[in-house]
């Protein structure tokens, strides 16, 4: 399912919706937006604590695919 841009959050340094994998200052890593409009109106949004988490849900997701 093919996600509304317009519901996306906007990242403050690009101008542009998060991208996976993009570290914001506090070494967080976003992972996705998710399928659900909060009470803001925008995506909820999956981020990781740091890069290995973040490469753990990766590998985690690429197994379940295959």
């Amino acid at each position: 399912m093919e996600l509304k841009e317009e519901f996306k959050r906007l990242n403050s340094k690009t101008g542009e919706p998060f991208e996976q994998g993009f570290v914001d200052e506090n070494g967080r890593v976003f992972y996705s937006y998710v399928n659900k409009i909060g009470n803001d109106g925008w995506y909820l949004e999956e981020w990781k604590k740091d890069m290995a988490a973040y490469d753990a849900k990766k590998r985690r997701k690429e197994s379940n695919d295959t």
